[in-house]
């Protein structure tokens, strides 16, 4: 066995030198690559997050206007109720005055039909005693 010479190291260490420099470059590829994809899946994953925040915020709009809905919807119901209550009282009251009143007009009435009868009653005998003397 023969040690190489100068030259002949030289030239396997340069030999070696380039096939380095060329898994460097396409390390250096690959990994620019990977860099590339990455960029750009974190501008996808950026813009997804904008669109779920676009899409929770439209949701707490919503939730806020439904919340107010809700509220609206609960207090006119109650007045609805309060309202109706009212109007039956005062139906009911209405009907028991009227009442009243009806039975007051009737005892008015029937004195009236009393004091008539009275006075017929009393045009009769007079009647009756003028044909008893004739």
């Amino acid at each position: 066995m023969t040690t190489p010479s100068r030259e002949e190291f030289d030239a396997k260490l340069e030999t070696i030198e380039a096939r380095m420099d060329g898994r460097v470059a396409a390390i250096q590829a690959s990994i620019e690559g990977f860099m590339g994809r990455m960029e750009e899946r974190a501008t996808r994953t950026d813009e997804r997050f904008a669109r779920i925040e676009a899409a929770s915020h439209e949701t707490q709009t919503s939730i806020r206007n439904l919340r107010v809905t809700i509220i609206v919807t609960a207090l006119s119901a109650a007045i609805a109720i309060v309202l109706s209550v009212a109007a039956f009282n005062a139906t009911v009251l209405s009907n028991m005055v009227s009442s009243f009143e009806s039975g007051k007009n009737t005892a008015i009435a029937q004195s009236e039909v009393r004091r008539q009868s009275e006075e017929t009653a009393a045009v009769i005998r007079e009647l009756q005693r003028k044909l008893e003397q004739a």
